[in-house]
């Protein structure tokens, strides 16, 4: 049981003090001022009526986005699910 005590001892000391250098290389790397500046490019975007990716739901679902009653008007997920429907049922044989 000792040793187990001992390993758990050493294990903390062993994070302790890489955490203890770890700080100092965090410190010493934002004092030295190594740090690269970020650069970042600026690109022109304009509107336009052609289908891209991210304008292709608005082509196959309309401008407010997808509507849940459209798809399958005559099922459970659509507004006119009727349960009595000759296709709800299941055929027994």
């Amino acid at each position: 049981m000792d040793i187990f005590f001992g390993l758990l001892l050493f294990g903390g000391l062993v994070l302790i003090i890489w955490g203890f250098f770890a700080f100092l290389f965090a410190i010493g790397k934002a004092l030295s001022g190594t740090a690269s500046p970020v650069t970042r490019s600026t690109t022109n975007t304009t509107a336009s009526d052609e289908i891209d990716g991210m304008n292709n739901g608005d082509y196959y679902n309309g401008p407010h986005g997808y509507s849940p009653m459209t798809g399958y008007p005559e099922t459970q997920y659509g507004s006119g699910f009727d349960p009595d429907a000759e296709w709800n049922h299941e055929e027994h044989d």
